[in-house]
C-alpha cells in the first residue's frame, strides 16, 4: 500500500513537471510576440525550466529507489539552478545594454529609464543568487 501511494504521488509530480515545462514554453512564445518584453522574463523562463525538470527527475529517482541519487539531487539541482541564474543574468545584461544604447542614441541619461536601472539591479541579484545556489 505504501509503494502505491509513493507511485501515485510521483506520477502526479511528474505530470505537474510536464505541465510546468509546457506552460513555460507557452509563456516564452507569448513573450516573443510582445514589442516591449518584461525585464524579468528570462528569470521566469529559466526558473520554470528548473522547476519543471526537478518535478520530473526527482519523482523518477524516488520511484527507482536510488537513495544515493536522491540525497545528491538537492545539491545537483542547486548547482544547475545557480548556473541557470547566471545564464539568465547574461541575457538580462545583454538586454540592459541594448536599452542603454537606445537611450544613448536619443541623448538621454541612463537615469531617465528606471527599466534599465532595474534590469541592471536584476542582473546583480541573479549573479549573487547563482553564486549562493552553487555554494
Amino acid at each position: 500500500m505504501e509503494k502505491i501511494v509513493i507511485i501515485i504521488i510521483s506520477l502526479v509530480l511528474i505530470l505537474l513537471g510536464i505541465l510546468q515545462l509546457y506552460l513555460t514554453y507557452r509563456y516564452s512564445q507569448n513573450i516573443k510576440k510582445l514589442k516591449i518584453r518584461p525585464t524579468t522574463a528570462p528569470f521566469a523562463i529559466w526558473s520554470g525550466v528548473v522547476f519543471g525538470i526537478f518535478f520530473i527527475v526527482f519523482p523518477i529517482l524516488v520511484m527507482i529507489g536510488n537513495v544515493k541519487a536522491i540525497s545528491n539531487a538537492g545539491h545537483v539541482m542547486s548547482i544547475i539552478g545557480g548556473i541557470l541564474f547566471w545564464i539568465a543574468a547574461i541575457f538580462a545584461l545583454v538586454r540592459a545594454n541594448k536599452m542603454r544604447k537606445q537611450l544613448k542614441t536619443q541623448n538621454k541619461p541612463l537615469t531617465s529609464s528606471w527599466q534599465v536601472i532595474a534590469t541592471y539591479a536584476i542582473v546583480i541579484a541573479a549573479a549573487i543568487m547563482g553564486l549562493c545556489a552553487i555554494l
